[in-house]
């Protein structure tokens, strides 16, 4: 039977429009999320409890660490772009400062509303795709940028027919990849071929009744469990490896989860963004926390460390 959590108060009254992104930082121990429609990036110190945002001409949609530790890949909604960390002084000032576009052919087309969600993968890659214009249209695609050997970019198309590109991640052993596609409300799991960065053999992981709305961002933990964010649900479930859930996390006060990242001095801290509530139905709950962040200590789970983009933006 399935543990059942209630989270009633939020971390921080942030207030997001469209609160996604989140990536915690192991060796700043800094989380880093973003207000997509805001087009902010958000900082959090939970040593200090400083927190603080910067403000960009484009709307960022995901966040992932670079090896190197000058600052964050990140996708945006036109494709892709390198945001040093002297673009987010800290703390924050919410003055607005530049990020850096990278010129490689992964482009937005007529049919995509914008790119998406973006992860980095075991051998360094960040795969970015985007959405369709139209709920349900299956129009989306997928990219996987990478630096070449002669030092430029490179994005090739890994994935199409997509509807809305949404949480990914591996088993620890690199050779499964998980992928959310929100609007069809499956997340599905690949072979996934490390040294060339493959997917083959799509297959269904999960696809929840509709009480547990739409799957958005996800996580995985060190034994294997996948830990997916539930857009019109206010919820997080934990799928085991087998896809049957066993956690269930509950935000009264929340409607739209939208990811969910473990961080923390030992990874034990369930961090968790959401959006501003824009709930229909005939009895209306108090959603007044949609927007804000929100953490989830004891557990009992650890999450694995974000791998980190390997290329490299000097000079």
């Amino acid at each position: 039977m399935a543990k059942h959590i209630t989270v009633t108060e939020p971390l921080l009254k942030l207030s997001c429009t469209l609160g996604e992104g989140a990536v915690w930082d192991t060796r700043s121990q800094r989380l880093y999320l973003v207000d997509i429609d805001q087009r902010k990036i958000y900082t959090y110190e939970p040593s200090t409890g400083t927190h603080g945002y910067q403000t960009f001409a484009n709307k960022i949609t995901s966040l992932s660490g670079i090896q190197d530790g000058s600052g964050l890949i990140a996708a945006i909604d036109i494709g892709f772009a390198f945001v040093p960390f002297s673009s987010l002084p800290f703390p924050p000032d919410g003055s607005n400062k530049p990020i850096i576009p990278i010129d490689v052919d992964a482009k937005c087309n007529g049919k995509e509303k914008r790119f998406n969600e973006g992860t980095v993968d075991p051998k360094g890659r960040f795969l970015s795709g985007t959405l369709g214009l139209e709920h349900g249209t299956k129009d989306g695609r997928m990219f996987s940028l990478e630096e070449a050997a002669d030092g430029s970019f490179v994005a090739p198309l890994v994935l199409d027919q997509i509807t809305c590109t949404n949480g990914m991640g591996w088993t620890q052993d690199g050779q499964t990849m998980y992928f959310t596609d929100s609007w069809i409300g499956e997340i599905a799991c690949f072979d996934y071929d490390l040294p060339t960065g493959k997917m083959s053999n799509r297959r269904t992981f999960s696809i929840l009744d509709k009480s547990y709305g739409e799957p958005d961002g996800m996580c995985t933990d060190a034994e294997g469990g996948v830990w997916s964010a539930r857009w019109a649900a206010g919820k997080v479930v934990r799928l085991t490896p087998s896809g049957e859930i066993d956690v269930v996390i509950d935000f009264p006060k929340a409607w739209h989860m939208t990811c969910c990242v473990f961080g923390g001095p030992n990874l034990e801290d369930l961090f968790v963004t959401s959006a501003a509530s824009d709930y229909i139905g005939d009895t209306l709950p108090d959603r007044s926390d949609g927007g804000d962040l929100f953490v989830v200590k004891g557990l009992g789970f650890k999450g694995v460390e974000r791998n980190r983009f390997k290329g490299s933006f000097a000079g």
